[in-house]
């Protein structure tokens, strides 16, 4: 009874010291528990790890953060509640090669039918230079997105529809690479 009280003492203490403002760390980033969105707390999903090329070269830490903490895809690219979205860059690349990650990411994932040629731009345009350690933000409010660069404001851009498109590469049939969709959704591989 001893052994079993102290055991519960310990869980205890390490789920209170999780919830106080502990963090996730994924390949030596560290990422909070718990973020704000346009004044609405969103907490921790998950965090995946993005991997290209056949050699699997690390190119950034991604959290997807939630209003409500959900394993489905399709729910999370459906909602209008909260969320944030975070790349924290682990490697230098530039913009021209994150406008052309946009854009298939959007072909190979959006299922939707309006066109999003005219949002697609704006988030292209948003989209700077990112180096190793900078982090690149997205902040979904409603129908509202605001990309954020190194917390500075770089667009913000109405549209549910753009807000389901970009949720879609990341959480879409076709992601940058599975393991990264299983680790924000949370879920085991």
């Amino acid at each position: 009874m001893r052994k079993f009280s102290f055991s519960l003492t310990v869980l205890l203490g390490l789920l209170l010291a999780r919830g106080a403002g502990a963090e996730a760390v994924l390949e030596g980033v560290r990422v909070a528990d718990t973020q704000l969105v346009n004044g609405t707390t969103v907490t921790l999903n998950g965090v995946g790890l993005r991997t290209a090329t056949f050699v699997k070269v690390k190119v950034y830490v991604m959290a997807l953060y939630l209003e409500t903490p959900d394993r489905n895809a399709s729910a999370i690219i459906d909602s209008t509640e909260a969320a944030r979205i975070e790349l924290h860059m682990m490697r230098d690349v530039g913009a021209k090669d994150m406008r052309k990650a946009w854009t298939e990411g959007f072909e190979n994932n959006y299922k939707g039918s309006a066109d999003l040629s005219a949002e697609l731009e704006t988030l292209k345009s948003a989209t700077n230079d990112l180096a190793d350690g900078d982090i690149m933000a997205f902040d979904f409010y409603g129908a509202t997105v605001t990309v954020h660069h190194n917390g500075k404001t770089t667009a913000t851009i109405e549209g549910a529809e753009l807000r389901r498109a970009l949720m879609s590469v990341w959480l879409g049939d076709k992601p940058p690479n599975e393991g990264l969709k299983k680790g924000v959704l949370g879920v085991d591989g």
